[in-house]
């Protein structure tokens, strides 16, 4: 049989060619860029790229390519992995690293392979450029857009070129949102439109040797709507057939084909009929694999041995159906892959699948792989019932799946459930499994819908009791906390429900006690948790138990009890992935903790604890809140930069997170934009309805809007209201100095004395200097002293409160007429404010103090908006460890941070520089030789004296 008719040839893209060896070029240079190639399948996206990149290698590129197809979006990441070449057998340890995590215990594992893929990209550019393609995005799966996405906020800094080549369908909202995001980043689009008539007949005759081709030819082929790759099966079969007649001048069609089938697959369908038969047999069995499959694999599913298909794979090699990628073999062309898995009869097709998955799982392949094909072997919905055998091997991996693909496992727990007759045993373990991956994905009341269905129905105790935590878990997440405490109240009541479940449930009760703020109930129930749970040595039930009482003693200012605490919860969880979500928010409540008992390094090593928990184990709402975390940290400690970087990642998962947490997201946001005097910034304005109810952060926002908004007689009445509920325990010493500054300033003694004997009588609870020094900022304000308030944070690792504190003493020393002490705190205090980016605070430091005739000297290096002497110095040493030849992961290890903000302290540099590459800032960092100091001084060094 003759192979099928090269399509390395391109007519007509002369135009195409050019602009992406033009983005080659420039990448090879250090630039990195973006290409976006938008074409129907078949209209020479892939004879583009290869023509395109056809001296990628040469000019010292790394070329990387993958393909999706229609189940690559069953299977996270599934794209990037085989493009970068992920594999168990790897000679790479990183790539074999990041395969070993994907068969690991690890749940939801795509959140740190996505952060490991990412700095794979980046460290291999740090030896070379890199190219990176994938073709048919369109059936990439979220995760793939997802890590895609991020990679293109990486080509303004990396030497990267990323190049997609998409398909019209399926129009799905995400790629949609994908190209849209890449065009604004100035990504080079090109469209593939369909060949002109001329380029058409051009075609045809480079195919068939021939200066021209007839006009009955030439109307035949109109059938192919210019599509470059059915031109070529079309006059691949007229040739093969016989069916052209050729003559001096052209190549001209016979009458005996005026009537060829019109549909392209029949042709793809003749043609794989000329192949031996179970070389055909053995294809429609690789379809069933997907574009791209191992011949283990092969031999597997078709059940024959490796040796039988070495005729069978050099046949289709030798016929350019297959071509081999790697350790694997792929097909060459997608719509003969089409074509060879829709000609097989749909039953069949669902039974194939089936049979795949039972071969697949009984050679211990990975249980998403399996889970793809079982969830392609479901029947429609005219269907009455789901082969047994799917349904069993589910209940028995079910838990598994969840952690390792949760959209795979959602839709075949949904399927199997809703096929099963009610009085099916096997029926309640599964929407048990299922509700618990809808609140891993944050679908909370998707999850409520089915456990309250559930509850309904259920005789089993045991079930009833896992049912009303999954339904509790739900009701809370959305600050639902009193329906919650309603259903376990219910459930611990219940006959028959077993010490195991009752710790459980009294830990969970707890919480949502404390979160009501029940505080003494709380902590009641925390205790009887810890009573249930410790002789069965339930980690879970005392995790939590331990956790609200942590909480408790918090909100009582018995720090060191809190930490104490925290610490045994942690030790009691461990590190198994089950507790994943409970130890991180253990680590996001001590962290502020530890921060206030003066303990900076534990602080930090929380935190990054938080970064490495949930970018290994954590799905989306988990990632989203520890990233929220860490942002709170970055806030309070004084690098803003970091923080609004972690939010911005936050943001991004932001409809997965809880409703408590977007609520506080948001409120980060406006307190850090109003502070920095950006009212057009998104977020910058909250109204009410924004604004979480009895939050810390919903009162500053608040407070702070209002005295921007020129009405500070507003913001003491909300904070004046605050302190007299007696809310916000533990946390209200941060904002209680600002209300005793606007009491005083609006003459209102009698507030500021109840805030300041209010901030003294929690730092009286226990030795925590955080809380020391809001009491003395408190007491020197109310008192007049400007030598209390300068001193008051002189042992906290604070800058913002430190820097609020020196404002408030400068305006006393000028008001005693010590302007030399004044001014000394006035600079101090408007250094700090220029380092975080506080322009708001700056004006209003200067409007207190103008009437005692001081102006602000503004430092030179500080109103540079360009060049090197712009850059922070943190961004700095970002800029000396890039021109080292860092990859932004290594970096952030070094200066224990994250990748998402080096990537944004990366973006600022490049910006500030005026340039578009790593290669140029080592350029630029060469004219700059370090002097003295290597990096910026640790923040206690240079805000705390």
């Amino acid at each position: 049989m003759e192979s099928f008719a090269d399509d390395s040839v391109l007519i007509g893209r002369d135009d195409e060619v050019r602009s992406l060896q033009d983005a080659v070029r420039q990448v090879s240079q250090g630039r990195g860029g973006s290409v976006w190639i938008d074409g129907e399948p078949g209209i020479g996206k892939s004879a583009l790229l290869a023509a395109g990149l056809a001296d990628a290698e040469e000019l010292g590129c790394q070329v990387f390519r993958g393909t999706a197809d229609e189940f690559a979006q069953r299977y996270p990441l599934r794209v990037m992995l085989d493009c970068l070449g992920v594999a168990a057998n790897s000679p790479d340890p990183d790539r074999r690293a990041i395969s070993e995590m994907l068969s690991g215990a690890c749940p939801d594992p795509s959140a740190v392979v996505s952060e490991r893929l990412l700095a794979l990209v980046d460290r291999m550019c740090t030896t070379s450029p890199v190219i990176l393609m994938i073709d048919d995005i369109q059936w990439a799966d979220e995760a793939d857009l997802q890590v895609w996405h991020r990679l293109g906020r990486m080509i303004g800094h990396l030497p990267l070129l990323l190049i997609a080549a998409a398909g019209p369908a399926p129009r799905r909202p995400e790629l949609a949102c994908l190209r849209r995001g890449q065009i604004a980043t100035h990504a080079s689009v090109i469209v593939l439109d369909p060949l002109s008539a001329a380029a058409t007949a051009e075609l045809a005759g480079h195919l068939l040797d021939t200066a021209a081709v007839g006009p009955a030819l030439r109307q035949f082929l109109e059938r192919a709507a210019g599509n470059p790759r059915y031109v070529r099966e079309i006059v691949d079969a007229l040739n093969r057939d016989g069916h052209l007649t050729r003559s001096a001048d052209d190549v001209e069609l016979t009458s005996e084909w005026s009537t060829l089938p019109e549909p392209v697959a029949a042709l793809i369908a003749a043609r794989l009929r000329l192949l031996g038969e179970t070389t055909w047999e053995v294809l429609r069995v690789a379809a069933l694999l997907g574009p791209a499959f191992s011949v283990t694999d092969l031999s597997t599913v078709s059940g024959r041995p490796v040796v039988e298909l070495v005729g069978v794979v050099e046949e289709a090699l030798a016929c350019g159906i297959l071509l081999e990628s790697g350790a694997r073999l792929e097909f060459r062309h997608g719509v003969v892959r089409q074509a060879l898995y829709e000609g097989i009869p749909h039953a069949l097709r669902l039974a194939l699948h089936n049979q795949a998955a039972r071969a697949l799982d009984a050679t211990g392949a990975r249980i998403e792989y399996i889970a793809e094909h079982l969830l392609a072997a479901l029947p429609g919905e005219a269907a009455l019932s789901i082969d047994d055998r799917i349904v069993d091997w589910l209940v028995r991996n079910a838990r598994k799946l969840a952690d390792r693909a949760p959209e795979i496992a959602v839709d075949l727990l949904t399927s199997c459930s809703a096929a099963l007759d009610p009085d099916d045993a096997r029926l309640e373990p599964l929407r048990l499994t299922l509700a618990s991956v809808l609140l891993l994905l944050g679908r909370p009341e998707q999850a409520q819908e089915l456990t309250e269905r559930l509850l309904a129905e259920t005789q089993d105790p045991a079930t009833a009791a896992e049912t009303s935590w999954h339904l509790a878990w739900s009701l809370t997440t959305r600050n639902r906390h009193d329906q919650a405490r309603t259903v376990l109240e219910n459930a611990i009541g219940a006959p028959e429900l077993g010490s195991r479940w009752t710790a459980r449930l009294q830990g969970l009760l707890a919480t949502i006690r404390f979160r009501l703020g029940h505080v003494e109930p709380a902590a009641a129930t925390a205790g009887q948790a810890l009573e249930a749970g410790r002789p069965g040595g339930d980690r879970l039930a005392i995790g939590l138990a331990l956790h609200v009482r942590g909480m408790v003693s918090a909100g009582r200012y018995d720090l060191a009890e809190a930490a104490a605490d925290f610490d045994r919860a942690l030790t009691e969880l461990g590190n198994e992935p089950e507790y994943g979500g409970l130890r991180l928010q253990i680590l996001a409540d001590q962290r502020p903790v530890l921060l206030e008992l003066g303990k900076v390094d534990e602080a930090e090593q929380a935190v990054r604890e938080m970064l490495v928990v949930a970018e290994r184990s954590a799905a989306a709402p988990r990632l989203g809140a520890a990233r929220l975390a860490v942002a709170e940290h970055f806030h309070a400690t004084g690098r803003w930069n970091d923080a609004v970087a972690e939010l911005e990642a936050a943001m991004q998962v932001y409809d997965r997170m809880a409703t408590t947490h977007q609520a506080r997201l948001r409120e980060l946001i406006a307190i850090i934009a109003n502070h920095r005097g950006d009212r057009a910034a998104p977020g910058a304005q909250l109204s009410p309805g924004n604004l979480a109810d009895g939050t810390d952060f919903a009162l500053l926002a608040q407070a702070m809007q209002s005295e921007r908004n020129g009405h500070p007689e507003d913001a003491v009445a909300c904070l004046r209201t605050a302190l007299a509920s007696g809310a916000h325990p533990g946390t209200r010493h941060t904002w209680l100095p600002r209300l005793v500054r606007l009491a005083l300033a609006a003459d209102d003694r009698d507030t500021a004395v109840r805030a300041t004997d209010a901030c003294e009588a929690d730092a009286a609870r226990g030795s925590a200097p955080g809380v020391e020094a809001a009491a003395q900022h408190c007491r020197g304000l109310l008192k007049g002293d400007p030598l209390l308030i300068e001193t008051a944070y002189r042992r906290v690792d604070q800058p913002p409160r430190h820097a609020q504190a020196l404002e408030d003493a400068a305006v006393l020393f000028a008001r005693r007429g010590d302007l030399g002490a004044a001014r000394a705190a006035y600079v101090e205090a408007t250094r700090i404010y220029t380092d975080l980016g506080a322009n708001w605070d700056l004006l209003r430091a200067d409007a207190r103090l103008r009437p005692h005739g001081m102006r602000r000297l503004r430092a030179r290096s500080r109103t540079t908006a360009t060049g090197w002497d712009a850059l922070t110095p943190t961004e700095l040493e970002v800029a000396r460890l890039v021109a080292d030849g860092h990859a932004n992961a290594d970096i952030a290890a070094m200066l224990f941070s994250s990748k998402r903000t080096i990537e944004v302290h990366v973006s600022r540099i490049l910006a500030k520089l005026g340039v578009r590459s790593r290669v140029e800032i080592a350029i630029e960092a060469t004219r700059h030789p370090r002097s003295g100091q290597s990096g910026p001084l640790p923040q206690k060094d240079r805000y705390c004296g």
